[in-house]
């Protein structure tokens, strides 16, 4: 699923007087339908804050828009359909360094947030909105990103071994130097994307639009899914383009 927004603008210097209700109170605008459940805590007596421990907590359907909530452990919480904004003209939610493993964030907006360092390991962002997102450095072996969106987000120096992203977008993004061992992108946009010094040892990527990415130094060794894959364009792993490949494509290169 590719989710369609408008690419960056200058941001504006205002903001609403309803955003700057909800940067001032946070914390009301987390709903705390958890309370007293037996799967979740009751987190009611919790400031949302930067560095807050929320882990196993219900914020699903909060709207986090421009909070700083960096170093925030939300473990084995349920942060479904959270918003963090999609809007580039809103301040950007700050999840730097967060905790946030086994995790769900179904359907999560988190455009433009800021999630560099973040251990997200075995959490569940099916659907979740990306774009513009930057997570380098995060760990995110394991997840499940089926049908997120990322177009344009850096993943540099991150873990996304082991994960599942098929029928996905990550069109523009770039994942340089990243660990992408054992990756499954079936059938993932990855169209003008870089890959410079990728591990994709072992990765699935039949379907995959690999048209005008960049796999220079890339080692994918093993993968699978190549004869179905598109090349137009491509830089290949040994720095050759598969236009002038005699096949029209990176296999073998």
């Amino acid at each position: 699923m590719t989710h369609h927004r408008r690419r960056p603008t200058p941001r504006r210097i205002w903001l609403s007087a309803a955003l700057f209700g909800l940067l001032a109170t946070g914390l009301s605008a987390i709903p705390v339908s958890a309370a007293g459940s037996t799967t979740y805590r009751d987190c009611s007596a919790i400031t949302v804050a930067a560095g807050a421990d929320l882990h196993r907590c219900d914020l699903s359907d909060s709207t986090i828009i421009g909070l700083d909530l960096h170093g925030i452990n939300v473990a084995w919480s349920d942060m479904s359909r959270v918003n963090g904004g999609c809007d580039p003209d809103l301040p950007r939610t700050n999840l730097n360094g967060a905790i946030a493993y086994r995790a769900l964030f179904v359907d999560a907006k988190l455009c433009d947030a800021i999630l560099n360092d973040a251990d997200l390991h075995g959490s569940d962002l099916s659907g979740s909105a990306l774009e513009d997102a930057t997570l380098n450095g995060a760990n995110l072996s394991w997840t499940v990103l089926s049908g997120a969106g990322a177009a344009f987000a850096p993943f540099d120096d991150a873990n996304l071994s082991n994960a599942i992203w098929r029928d996905g977008a990550a069109n523009g993004a770039s994942f340089d130097g990243a660990d992408l061992h054992r990756i499954d992108l079936r059938n993932t946009d990855l169209r003008s994307t870089s890959f410079v010094g990728t591990d994709l040892r072992y990765a699935q990527l039949g379907g995959v639009d690999l048209t005008n990415a960049d796999l220079t130094g890339a080692n994918w060794r093993g993968a699978a899914g190549l004869a179905s894959a598109t090349f137009s364009n491509t830089t290949c792993p040994d720095g050759t383009n598969s236009d002038t490949n005699t096949d029209g494509t990176c296999a073998g290169h």
